[in-house]
Protein backbone atom coordinates (compact mmCIF):
# COMPACT_ATOMS: atom_id res chain seq x y z
CA UNK A 1 0.00 0.00 0.00
CA UNK A 2 2.89 2.32 0.18
CA UNK A 3 2.82 5.30 -1.94
CA UNK A 4 6.46 6.00 -3.19
CA UNK A 5 7.97 6.23 -7.09
CA UNK A 6 10.45 3.71 -6.04
CA UNK A 7 7.38 1.13 -6.56
CA UNK A 8 7.59 0.22 -10.39
CA UNK A 9 3.72 -0.60 -11.28
CA UNK A 10 3.78 -0.26 -14.68
CA UNK A 11 2.63 -3.50 -16.88
CA UNK A 12 4.04 -5.32 -19.94
CA UNK A 13 1.06 -6.64 -21.07
CA UNK A 14 1.36 -9.76 -23.52
CA UNK A 15 -2.10 -10.64 -25.14
CA UNK A 16 -4.07 -8.19 -27.28
CA UNK A 17 -7.93 -9.12 -25.91
CA UNK A 18 -10.42 -8.75 -28.60
CA UNK A 19 -12.84 -7.14 -26.65
CA UNK A 20 -14.29 -4.21 -29.09
CA UNK A 21 -18.62 -4.57 -28.62
CA UNK A 22 -20.29 -3.84 -31.64
CA UNK A 23 -18.65 -0.65 -32.15
CA UNK A 24 -17.18 1.36 -35.52
CA UNK A 25 -15.73 4.54 -37.32
CA UNK A 26 -13.91 5.37 -40.59
CA UNK A 27 -11.02 7.95 -39.64
CA UNK A 28 -7.73 5.56 -39.62
CA UNK A 29 -7.25 3.06 -42.82
CA UNK A 30 -3.58 1.58 -41.48
CA UNK A 31 -4.91 -0.63 -38.45
CA UNK A 32 -5.70 -4.58 -38.62
CA UNK A 33 -9.04 -5.80 -40.53
CA UNK A 34 -10.59 -6.57 -37.49
CA UNK A 35 -9.76 -3.08 -35.60
CA UNK A 36 -11.07 -1.54 -38.35
CA UNK A 37 -14.32 -2.80 -37.80
CA UNK A 38 -14.36 -1.58 -34.47
CA UNK A 39 -13.79 2.06 -36.37
CA UNK A 40 -16.23 1.39 -38.54
CA UNK A 41 -19.19 0.97 -36.91
CA UNK A 42 -19.16 2.98 -33.51
CA UNK A 43 -21.55 5.51 -34.29
CA UNK A 44 -20.10 8.48 -33.08
CA UNK A 45 -20.67 11.66 -35.85
CA UNK A 46 -17.96 13.93 -35.86
CA UNK A 47 -20.52 16.58 -37.33
CA UNK A 48 -22.21 16.11 -33.95
CA UNK A 49 -19.94 15.35 -31.48
CA UNK A 50 -18.07 18.70 -30.80
CA UNK A 51 -15.72 20.30 -28.86
CA UNK A 52 -15.52 21.54 -25.89
CA UNK A 53 -17.61 18.32 -24.41
CA UNK A 54 -17.33 15.68 -26.98
CA UNK A 55 -14.96 14.32 -29.27
CA UNK A 56 -15.30 10.62 -31.41
CA UNK A 57 -12.69 7.43 -31.03
CA UNK A 58 -10.35 7.92 -33.13
CA UNK A 59 -10.92 11.45 -34.39
CA UNK A 60 -7.94 13.75 -35.59
CA UNK A 61 -8.20 17.61 -34.77
CA UNK A 62 -8.31 19.82 -38.00
CA UNK A 63 -9.87 16.63 -39.98
CA UNK A 64 -6.00 15.31 -39.84
CA UNK A 65 -4.18 17.80 -41.09
CA UNK A 66 -1.06 16.91 -39.24
CA UNK A 67 1.00 19.93 -40.93
CA UNK A 68 -1.05 22.21 -39.20
CA UNK A 69 -0.98 20.15 -35.76
CA UNK A 70 0.82 20.74 -32.83
CA UNK A 71 2.54 17.65 -31.62
CA UNK A 72 2.59 17.14 -27.63
CA UNK A 73 5.09 15.36 -25.35
CA UNK A 74 2.92 14.35 -22.03
CA UNK A 75 5.07 14.09 -18.87
CA UNK A 76 3.18 12.28 -16.15
CA UNK A 77 4.23 11.10 -12.71
CA UNK A 78 2.95 8.68 -10.55
CA UNK A 79 3.06 8.52 -6.52
CA UNK A 80 3.68 10.76 -3.92
CA UNK A 81 5.94 13.77 -4.23
CA UNK A 82 9.25 13.60 -2.03
CA UNK A 83 12.70 14.82 -0.55
CA UNK A 84 13.92 11.78 -3.13
CA UNK A 85 12.12 12.66 -6.21
CA UNK A 86 11.70 16.68 -6.20
CA UNK A 87 15.59 17.14 -7.14
CA UNK A 88 15.16 15.45 -10.30
CA UNK A 89 11.23 17.48 -10.71
CA UNK A 90 13.44 20.39 -10.58
CA UNK A 91 16.19 19.45 -12.85
CA UNK A 92 13.89 18.06 -15.52
CA UNK A 93 11.10 20.97 -15.27
CA UNK A 94 12.63 24.48 -14.46
CA UNK A 95 13.98 26.55 -16.96
CA UNK A 96 12.83 24.64 -19.95
CA UNK A 97 10.85 26.13 -22.15
CA UNK A 98 8.19 25.79 -25.53
CA UNK A 99 7.96 27.59 -28.48
CA UNK A 100 4.83 29.50 -27.25
CA UNK A 101 6.80 31.06 -24.18
CA UNK A 102 5.31 28.01 -21.83
CA UNK A 103 7.18 26.07 -19.44
CA UNK A 104 7.47 22.95 -20.10
CA UNK A 105 5.01 21.45 -17.71
CA UNK A 106 3.90 17.90 -16.86
CA UNK A 107 1.28 15.86 -14.85
CA UNK A 108 1.49 14.39 -11.40
CA UNK A 109 -0.46 11.69 -10.29
CA UNK A 110 -0.09 12.02 -6.21
CA UNK A 111 -1.02 9.10 -3.61
CA UNK A 112 -1.07 10.23 0.21
CA UNK A 113 1.43 8.41 2.32
CA UNK A 114 5.13 10.12 2.33
CA UNK A 115 3.71 12.72 0.02
CA UNK A 116 4.96 16.15 1.32
CA UNK A 117 2.58 18.67 -0.08
CA UNK A 118 4.35 21.73 0.30
CA UNK A 119 6.49 19.93 -3.18
CA UNK A 120 3.13 19.66 -4.44
CA UNK A 121 2.02 23.63 -3.93
CA UNK A 122 5.61 24.19 -5.34
CA UNK A 123 4.73 21.97 -8.49
CA UNK A 124 1.51 23.44 -9.04
CA UNK A 125 2.32 26.99 -8.61
CA UNK A 126 4.87 26.76 -11.24
CA UNK A 127 2.00 25.38 -13.92
CA UNK A 128 2.04 21.55 -13.27
CA UNK A 129 -1.14 19.44 -13.66
CA UNK A 130 -2.07 18.03 -10.02
CA UNK A 131 -4.16 15.01 -9.92
CA UNK A 132 -5.07 11.73 -8.23
CA UNK A 133 -3.70 8.44 -7.88
CA UNK A 134 -5.62 6.96 -4.21
CA UNK A 135 -5.02 8.15 -0.63
CA UNK A 136 -4.32 4.21 -0.06
CA UNK A 137 -2.69 3.09 -2.86
CA UNK A 138 -3.41 -0.05 -1.55
CA UNK A 139 -1.47 -2.97 -3.52
CA UNK A 140 -4.06 -5.68 -4.05
CA UNK A 141 -5.23 -5.28 -7.65
CA UNK A 142 -7.87 -7.90 -6.60
CA UNK A 143 -9.25 -5.19 -4.77
CA UNK A 144 -9.43 -2.21 -6.87
CA UNK A 145 -10.87 -5.05 -9.34
CA UNK A 146 -14.07 -5.34 -7.08
CA UNK A 147 -14.39 -2.39 -5.13
CA UNK A 148 -17.39 -0.79 -4.97
CA UNK A 149 -18.52 3.02 -6.20
CA UNK A 150 -18.27 4.17 -2.82
CA UNK A 151 -14.53 2.83 -2.16
CA UNK A 152 -13.60 4.57 -5.38
CA UNK A 153 -15.54 7.71 -4.28
CA UNK A 154 -14.04 7.36 -0.60
CA UNK A 155 -10.67 7.20 -2.25
CA UNK A 156 -10.21 9.47 -4.77
CA UNK A 157 -13.04 12.58 -3.91
CA UNK A 158 -11.01 12.25 -0.72
CA UNK A 159 -7.17 12.30 -2.18
CA UNK A 160 -8.41 15.35 -3.89
CA UNK A 161 -9.72 16.77 -1.05
CA UNK A 162 -6.38 15.94 0.85
CA UNK A 163 -4.22 17.42 -2.05
CA UNK A 164 -6.94 21.03 -1.78
CA UNK A 165 -6.76 21.16 1.85
CA UNK A 166 -3.30 20.40 2.48
CA UNK A 167 -1.62 21.76 -0.62
CA UNK A 168 -3.84 25.07 -0.94
CA UNK A 169 -5.03 23.84 -4.35
CA UNK A 170 -8.29 24.85 -5.41
CA UNK A 171 -10.65 21.72 -5.39
CA UNK A 172 -11.79 22.61 -8.80
CA UNK A 173 -8.34 22.87 -10.30
CA UNK A 174 -7.90 18.66 -9.58
CA UNK A 175 -9.55 16.82 -12.51
CA UNK A 176 -7.70 13.88 -13.17
CA UNK A 177 -7.27 10.43 -12.63
CA UNK A 178 -5.22 7.23 -13.05
CA UNK A 179 -5.76 3.80 -10.88
CA UNK A 180 -3.41 2.37 -8.81
CA UNK A 181 -1.71 -0.28 -11.00
CA UNK A 182 -3.90 0.74 -13.64
CA UNK A 183 -6.53 -1.22 -12.03
CA UNK A 184 -9.84 -0.19 -12.47
CA UNK A 185 -13.15 -1.59 -11.81
CA UNK A 186 -14.67 -0.67 -15.13
CA UNK A 187 -18.20 0.83 -14.83
CA UNK A 188 -18.15 1.07 -10.90
CA UNK A 189 -14.46 3.43 -11.32
CA UNK A 190 -15.91 5.88 -14.54
CA UNK A 191 -19.43 6.44 -13.07
CA UNK A 192 -17.71 7.59 -9.78
CA UNK A 193 -15.51 9.62 -12.09
CA UNK A 194 -18.41 11.19 -14.06
CA UNK A 195 -20.26 11.95 -11.08
CA UNK A 196 -17.76 13.49 -8.96
CA UNK A 197 -16.61 16.36 -11.35
CA UNK A 198 -13.73 14.55 -12.91
CA UNK A 199 -12.58 15.95 -16.13
CA UNK A 200 -10.33 13.00 -17.43
CA UNK A 201 -8.61 9.92 -16.93
CA UNK A 202 -5.39 8.28 -18.01
CA UNK A 203 -5.23 4.33 -16.47
CA UNK A 204 -6.65 2.43 -19.88
CA UNK A 205 -3.56 0.91 -21.79
CA UNK A 206 -4.09 0.37 -25.60
CA UNK A 207 -1.61 -2.08 -27.85
CA UNK A 208 -4.36 -2.19 -30.65
CA UNK A 209 -4.15 1.51 -31.26
CA UNK A 210 -0.43 2.50 -31.43
CA UNK A 211 0.36 2.80 -35.34
CA UNK A 212 -1.07 5.23 -35.73
CA UNK A 213 -1.83 5.77 -32.08
CA UNK A 214 -5.00 7.46 -30.69
CA UNK A 215 -5.80 11.23 -29.94
CA UNK A 216 -7.78 11.97 -26.57
CA UNK A 217 -11.21 11.10 -26.74
CA UNK A 218 -14.88 11.44 -24.53
CA UNK A 219 -16.58 8.57 -23.94
CA UNK A 220 -20.20 9.72 -25.25
CA UNK A 221 -20.20 6.87 -27.07
CA UNK A 222 -18.47 4.56 -24.84
CA UNK A 223 -15.22 2.55 -24.47
CA UNK A 224 -14.07 1.68 -27.56
CA UNK A 225 -10.21 0.83 -27.29
CA UNK A 226 -9.01 -2.63 -26.59
CA UNK A 227 -9.75 -4.12 -22.93
CA UNK A 228 -6.07 -4.54 -22.02
CA UNK A 229 -6.69 -4.82 -18.17
CA UNK A 230 -10.16 -6.25 -17.24
CA UNK A 231 -13.15 -5.02 -16.48
CA UNK A 232 -13.57 -2.20 -18.55
CA UNK A 233 -16.65 -0.09 -18.96
CA UNK A 234 -19.18 -0.94 -21.07
CA UNK A 235 -21.86 2.22 -19.96
CA UNK A 236 -21.35 6.00 -21.72
CA UNK A 237 -20.21 8.69 -19.70
CA UNK A 238 -20.74 12.03 -22.05
CA UNK A 239 -18.29 14.48 -21.48
CA UNK A 240 -15.16 12.89 -19.40
CA UNK A 241 -12.42 12.37 -21.51
CA UNK A 242 -9.92 9.30 -21.86
CA UNK A 243 -6.43 10.01 -22.33
CA UNK A 244 -5.72 6.33 -23.34
CA UNK A 245 -2.44 4.91 -22.70
CA UNK A 246 -0.60 4.47 -25.51
CA UNK A 247 1.83 1.69 -25.13
CA UNK A 248 5.83 2.20 -25.50
CA UNK A 249 7.79 -0.39 -27.73
CA UNK A 250 11.27 -1.92 -26.71
CA UNK A 251 13.25 -3.74 -29.34
CA UNK A 252 15.88 -5.50 -28.05
CA UNK A 253 18.28 -8.46 -28.36
CA UNK A 254 17.93 -11.43 -25.99
CA UNK A 255 20.26 -14.26 -26.73
CA UNK A 256 20.43 -14.62 -30.70
CA UNK A 257 16.39 -13.38 -30.94
CA UNK A 258 15.70 -9.51 -31.33
CA UNK A 259 12.07 -9.14 -29.18
CA UNK A 260 10.06 -6.48 -29.40
CA UNK A 261 8.77 -5.91 -25.38
CA UNK A 262 5.63 -3.32 -25.08
CA UNK A 263 4.96 -1.73 -22.09
CA UNK A 264 2.15 0.56 -20.89
CA UNK A 265 4.61 3.35 -19.04
CA UNK A 266 8.11 3.74 -20.21
CA UNK A 267 9.68 2.33 -17.08
CA UNK A 268 7.99 -0.87 -17.46
CA UNK A 269 9.60 -2.00 -20.74
CA UNK A 270 12.45 -4.70 -20.36
CA UNK A 271 15.70 -4.80 -20.39
CA UNK A 272 16.66 -1.34 -19.38
CA UNK A 273 18.34 0.77 -21.53
CA UNK A 274 21.89 1.29 -20.15
CA UNK A 275 23.62 4.12 -21.55
CA UNK A 276 22.75 7.36 -22.72
CA UNK A 277 22.58 6.71 -25.92
CA UNK A 278 19.99 3.79 -25.53
CA UNK A 279 17.94 6.13 -23.68
CA UNK A 280 18.34 8.84 -25.91
CA UNK A 281 17.06 6.06 -28.90
CA UNK A 282 14.51 4.22 -27.08
CA UNK A 283 12.55 7.47 -26.53
CA UNK A 284 13.09 9.24 -29.87
CA UNK A 285 11.89 6.03 -31.85
CA UNK A 286 8.55 5.72 -30.05
CA UNK A 287 8.40 9.64 -30.21
CA UNK A 288 8.97 9.35 -34.07
CA UNK A 289 5.80 6.70 -34.63
CA UNK A 290 3.67 9.58 -33.34
CA UNK A 291 4.82 12.77 -34.90
CA UNK A 292 5.22 10.69 -38.40
CA UNK A 293 1.56 9.73 -38.14
CA UNK A 294 -1.19 11.89 -36.55
CA UNK A 295 0.83 14.24 -33.95
CA UNK A 296 -1.11 12.12 -31.43
CA UNK A 297 0.03 13.12 -27.64
CA UNK A 298 3.17 10.86 -27.34
CA UNK A 299 2.82 10.10 -23.45
CA UNK A 300 5.80 9.67 -21.60
CA UNK A 301 4.36 8.22 -18.27
CA UNK A 302 6.95 6.73 -15.87
CA UNK A 303 7.62 6.69 -11.92
CA UNK A 304 10.63 9.08 -11.17
CA UNK A 305 13.00 6.00 -9.75
CA UNK A 306 13.87 5.06 -13.28
CA UNK A 307 15.59 8.15 -13.36
CA UNK A 308 17.81 7.29 -10.79
CA UNK A 309 20.10 6.14 -12.99
CA UNK A 310 22.75 8.81 -13.99
CA UNK A 311 22.65 7.57 -17.52
CA UNK A 312 19.14 7.09 -17.99
CA UNK A 313 18.32 10.64 -16.91
CA UNK A 314 20.87 12.13 -19.15
CA UNK A 315 19.12 10.40 -22.20
CA UNK A 316 15.83 11.80 -20.86
CA UNK A 317 17.03 15.26 -21.21
CA UNK A 318 18.83 15.21 -24.26
CA UNK A 319 15.80 13.56 -25.37
CA UNK A 320 13.15 16.09 -24.04
CA UNK A 321 16.18 19.39 -25.68
CA UNK A 322 16.12 17.22 -28.94
CA UNK A 323 12.48 17.40 -29.20
CA UNK A 324 12.10 20.80 -27.80
CA UNK A 325 14.21 22.00 -30.86
CA UNK A 326 11.38 21.42 -32.98
CA UNK A 327 8.94 24.44 -33.37
CA UNK A 328 5.69 22.38 -33.63
CA UNK A 329 6.88 19.89 -30.31
CA UNK A 330 5.52 21.55 -27.21
CA UNK A 331 6.09 19.05 -23.74
CA UNK A 332 3.06 19.89 -21.45
CA UNK A 333 1.01 18.73 -19.05
CA UNK A 334 -2.50 16.24 -19.72
CA UNK A 335 -4.50 19.21 -18.45
CA UNK A 336 -2.77 21.11 -21.09
CA UNK A 337 -3.92 19.09 -23.92
CA UNK A 338 -7.33 18.44 -22.89
CA UNK A 339 -7.34 22.38 -22.69
CA UNK A 340 -6.55 21.95 -26.56
CA UNK A 341 -8.61 19.34 -27.54
CA UNK A 342 -12.10 21.77 -26.70
CA UNK A 343 -10.77 23.89 -28.74
CA UNK A 344 -8.33 22.95 -30.88
CA UNK A 345 -6.65 25.33 -33.85
CA UNK A 346 -3.87 25.22 -36.49
CA UNK A 347 -0.26 25.02 -34.94
CA UNK A 348 0.82 28.97 -35.78
CA UNK A 349 -2.35 30.22 -34.07
CA UNK A 350 -1.09 27.94 -31.16
CA UNK A 351 2.18 29.36 -30.70
CA UNK A 352 1.08 32.86 -30.85
CA UNK A 353 -1.84 32.49 -27.92
CA UNK A 354 0.95 32.34 -25.17
CA UNK A 355 -2.15 31.17 -23.12
CA UNK A 356 -0.16 29.38 -20.38
CA UNK A 357 -1.96 27.46 -17.46
CA UNK A 358 -0.11 28.62 -15.03
CA UNK A 359 -1.12 32.55 -15.84
CA UNK A 360 -4.87 31.13 -16.92
CA UNK A 361 -5.65 29.09 -13.85
CA UNK A 362 -6.68 30.37 -10.12
CA UNK A 363 -3.87 30.84 -7.89
CA UNK A 364 -2.81 28.27 -5.12
CA UNK A 365 -2.58 29.34 -1.83
CA UNK A 366 0.46 30.27 0.30
CA UNK A 367 2.37 27.22 1.75
CA UNK A 368 3.51 27.85 5.42
CA UNK A 369 5.18 24.62 5.53
CA UNK A 370 5.27 22.61 8.88
CA UNK A 371 5.63 19.31 9.86
CA UNK A 372 3.34 16.80 11.16
CA UNK A 373 4.59 14.16 13.37
CA UNK A 374 1.36 11.49 13.75
CA UNK A 375 3.60 9.16 16.07
CA UNK A 376 0.45 6.42 17.08
CA UNK A 377 1.12 5.76 12.78
CA UNK A 378 4.80 6.28 13.15
CA UNK A 379 4.63 8.71 10.16
CA UNK A 380 6.12 12.09 9.06
CA UNK A 381 3.56 14.48 6.60
CA UNK A 382 4.80 17.88 5.51
CA UNK A 383 1.72 20.06 4.95
CA UNK A 384 1.17 23.44 3.92
CA UNK A 385 -1.48 24.14 7.17
CA UNK A 386 -1.16 23.80 10.73
CA UNK A 387 -1.30 19.66 11.55
CA UNK A 388 -4.81 18.17 11.53
CA UNK A 389 -5.52 16.29 15.17
CA UNK A 390 -5.51 13.02 13.43
CA UNK A 391 -3.70 11.80 10.46
CA UNK A 392 -5.85 12.15 7.09
CA UNK A 393 -6.99 9.24 5.91
CA UNK A 394 -9.81 6.82 3.94
CA UNK A 395 -12.72 8.35 5.15
CA UNK A 396 -11.19 10.93 7.34
CA UNK A 397 -9.44 12.98 4.51
CA UNK A 398 -9.04 16.02 6.79
CA UNK A 399 -7.93 14.96 10.02
CA UNK A 400 -10.58 15.64 12.31
CA UNK A 401 -11.37 14.27 15.53
CA UNK A 402 -14.08 11.57 15.13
Amino acid sequence: MFCLSTLFVALSLGVIPTIFGDYVYDVYSDYSEEVDEVLNNHGCDPNQCLAPNCSCFGVVPLKGDTSKLPQFVVLTFDDAVTTLNIKTYRQLLNGRKNWNGCPVTATFFVCHEYNDYEFVNELYKQGNDIAVHSITHESSTEMWKKASYDRWQADMTGMRQILSKFARIPASEIQGHRAPFLQTAGDNTFAMLKDNGFAYDSSMPSRAFMDPPLWPYTLDHGYLQDCQISPCPESSYPGLWLFPMIQWKRTSKVGNAVIDFHCSMLDACTPYPKTEKETFAYMLDNFERHYTSNKAPLPVFLHEAWLRDEQRLKGFEAFLDSVLQKEDVFVVSMREVLEYMKNPVDLETYKSQRKCLVDTRPKAGDCKPVTCNFRKRNILMKSCIPCPKRYPWLGNPEGQIQ
